[in-house]
């Protein structure tokens, strides 16, 4: 199992040092990246992928995730098309129905059938046929890399929807084996529905961690959480385990800040309890983060992504590394 690692390019940090950090990624043994594409709170995503795919080897670079409505179908497909050459085919374009990027505009994020539309298009036309996007047809006028799609999913349609079409499922959800198995089950009813074998997708879990004395490591990943919870507030099925806590999504929905997504020192961390930040999340000693991220590849997770936070991202990929995934997964 390789190591993905999920990141963004925060406003703070120069391009100059992006560009060092994710050649150090790369030494220090991740190999694939996927750069959040989030407008009002990250730099640019495809800025960020062609400086990576200059000053990395090996990585495999990936869009995590992008969506429908900020960037024009056509858009995203010349601009991953771009990374695929840069790169010598180490793209990946991650799609998604929209989250942080869409609601930070007031927008609502794309419906199933549109997302349905758009993993035909960029198939067809990344591989250099005609596609068609709302009944007119469009072709880049250059060859391509090949450039797999991943779909983030959390909903059962959703999930379906990457077992028939997608080339990977990213899951998102909480941390809880009975949540994740439910996910990868749905995705595997989606590649039966399709007369797909399963070893056509890729089944990834994005596994939010941090390693270290509880009561600190909860806060690490508290904003993080939060941000999952909101997400969960709209959820009308939710699994018997999280029911007590909505309330709390609902909360953490009414207060998230799309312009602090994802940042560690976000006012919102603070609106959900630490017992749903540990439902939600993985923090601990590496002892028992290494036993969770076990229960959770047995439910059929075929690779991890982990989100690097905050600051001393390198020392945290080296932790991730040397103590939880060689001390667990090697023989999980």
């Amino acid at each position: 199992m390789g190591i993905d690692i999920s990141i963004g390019i925060s406003p703070r940090e120069s391009l100059a040092d992006w560009m060092t950090f994710v050649s150090e990624l790369e030494r220090e043994g991740a190999d694939r990246i996927w750069l959040i594409d989030s407008q009002l709170a990250m730099k640019d995503v495809y800025v960020g992928l062609a400086t990576a795919a200059l000053h990395t080897e090996h990585l495999e670079l990936g869009t995590g995730v992008t969506n429908l409505l900020t960037r024009h179908p056509t858009v995203t497909a010349n601009s991953i098309s771009a990374i695929a050459e840069l790169s010598g085919g180490r793209a990946l374009l991650g799609l998604g129905a929209g989250d942080s990027a869409v609601y930070g505009l007031g927008e609502s994020p794309s419906k199933l059938a549109a997302v349905a539309e758009a993993l035909v298009f960029f198939r067809t036309v990344l591989g250099g046929g005609e596609g068609t996007w709302k009944g007119r047809s469009f072709r880049l006028p250059y060859e391509v890399p090949p450039v797999k799609l991943y779909l983030a999913v959390t909903q059962e349609r959703m999930c379906r929807l990457a077992g028939r079409l997608a080339d990977g499922a990213i899951v998102m959800g909480p941390a809880q084996k009975d949540a994740v198995a439910r996910q990868v089950g749905w995705v595997r009813a989606g590649l039966e529905e399709a007369g797909r074998h399963p070893s056509e997708v890729d089944i990834s879990y994005v596994a939010t961690l941090s390693v270290g004395e509880v009561a600190s490591a909860v806060n690490d990943v508290a904003s993080w959480a939060t941000g999952q919870a909101r997400l969960l507030a709209s959820t009308k099925d939710l699994p018997p385990g999280l029911q007590a806590y909505h309330e709390e999504f609902v909360r953490a929905k009414e207060s998230y800040d799309y312009g602090e997504h994802l940042s560690t020192r976000a006012a919102h961390r603070g609106v959900i309890s630490d017992e749903l930040v540990q439902v939600l999340a993985i923090a601990g000693p590496a002892s028992e983060c290494a036993a969770r991220l076990a229960e959770l590849k047995a439910s059929g997770i075929d690779r991890f992504i982990f989100p690097l936070m905050g600051a001393g991202r390198v020392e945290r990929l080296r932790q991730l590394r040397d103590e939880v995934l060689g001390a667990s997964l090697a023989g999980a």
